[in-house]
Parts: structure tokens; sequence; C-alpha cells
């Protein structure tokens, strides 16, 4: 098959060594971890790369996307199938099942995730990367924003809500899937962790996931196939995601 892959940059590592693995042909375009922050401006991006593979003679386009905050919901297939994982977010990937990051979210519901591509894409130097708290980079992309729609004194009060993210974690967790510079992950998240007082651990990741997603092992219980004239829609049951 000739595919089109449209994923976050968060996956550069993964999903580079995984499709170059594969049976497949993959055109791979990597988007900015940042378009995660604007969910809106990430649907249109994926929409935009999805309808600029009509007519190249692609077989599938797969996201390398999961739900990330409805970024992903009303996206259309056109002529050519989409196929998306059912999962909230990259971490399921990282982890390699639904389950197990069910049971890691259960058992320490206050740990901030850290992968290889978190820690190089998010901000885009991985010894200045820390968590450049969230707070500072809404402030600077989303505060203009919020003032032009809806005031001054409300876009100062939305941007303090959304920064007291920080006030719920207490641990930091590196997950290690085997890829990049191990040594230096585990440094920049063990200095995250003291720099807020969070515990830190590491925990070894599973890249089952990535490689079904690359290998065309697309099991409907971890991957929703979107054919074409359908949309993704949020089911809020275990199923994550539908067609419609």
């Amino acid at each position: 098959m000739r595919i089109k892959l449209i994923a976050c940059e968060v996956f550069a590592r993964e999903l580079s060594l995984a499709t170059a693995q594969s049976e497949h042909v993959f055109d791979t375009v990597f988007l900015p971890f940042g378009l995660h922050s604007f969910p809106n401006d990430l649907r249109n991006r994926i929409q935009s790369e999805i309808d600029g593979g009509e007519g190249k003679g692609y077989d599938l386009i797969v996201l390398g996307y999961c739900l990330c905050s409805r970024g992903t919901a009303e996206l259309a297939a056109r002529s050519v199938p989409v196929l998306i994982p059912r999962a909230h977010d990259c971490i399921t990937l990282f982890l390699g099942s639904r389950a197990r990051y069910d049971s890691e979210f259960a058992s320490h519901p206050g740990t901030y995730y850290y992968s290889p591509g978190w820690i190089e894409r998010s901000d885009g130097d991985i010894e200045q990367g820390y968590i450049r708290e969230k707070k500072d980079r809404i402030a600077r992309d989303r505060f203009e924003e919020y003032r032009q729609k809806y005031g001054e004194d409300n876009a100062r009060f939305l941007i303090e809500q959304e920064s007291l993210w920080l006030t719920n974690y207490t641990r930091a967790a590196f997950i290690n899937v085997g890829l990049g510079p191990v040594e230096t992950y585990r440094d920049f998240v063990r200095r995250v962790a003291s720099s807020h007082n969070w515990d830190y651990e590491e925990i070894q990741g599973d890249m089952s996931l990535v490689r079904c997603l690359a290998s065309g092992q697309w099991d409907d219980g971890d991957f929703l196939a979107v054919q074409p004239g359908k949309r993704v829609a949020e089911t809020f049951d275990e199923r994550i995601i539908e067609a419609k």
C-alpha cells in the first residue's frame, strides 16, 4: 500500500523507525507540536493535509494523532479512507495499550508524562525545554486572542485558570521507548521533577501500537477506519471515536 502519514512531530523518532521497517510505502508529514495548544488550528491543518492527499495515488491516509483535546474531531475523509488510533492522547501509543494507559492514570493520577518527542519538540530545545510553564506559553500565544474576544480582565482571568494545571501534578514520568539519547532525557525529566518538587519515575515504553500503525495491523479495537464521505466523531464512551 502507498500511505500518506500525517503525524505530530512528537512521534518523529518512533514513527520514522516503524515506517522504515514496514512493508508499506509511506509519505510522511510531521506537523508542529505546538498546534496542540490550538485544537481548531490543529484540526484545520490536518484536514488541509488530508485534502492535499487527494489524487496522489494513496490507498490510505494514516494519522499519527489521537483525539487530542478534540483536535481531530470532525475530520473528514474525502475519496481516500483515513485511519486514526482510538485513544485520547499520545500517551496511550507510548504505553502500548489503552488498558495500560487506564491503569497508569488510575494508580498515578497526578503524573505528567514525558516522551522523547515531548522533550525534544515541545520547546524546540532539549536543554531549555523544562515546562516553560504552560502559563508563559499561553500568555504569549493566547492572551491577545482572549483579549479580543472577552476583554482584558476576562483574558487575564482565563489565563490564570489555565496556568493552575501545575498544581495538580506530583510526579514526572519519563517513558523510555529505547530511542534517542536516553540519559539526556532522564536528566531532563529529573530536573523538571526537582524544579517542581515532584517525584521522578521512569516507565518502560511499549512500541506495539506504533508498530501496528505502520505495519497494517489495524484492529478495530485500537484503530478507527473512516471511510470516504464520513467524519471522525467523539463517542464519550470506551470507543473514544467513531465514524459518522
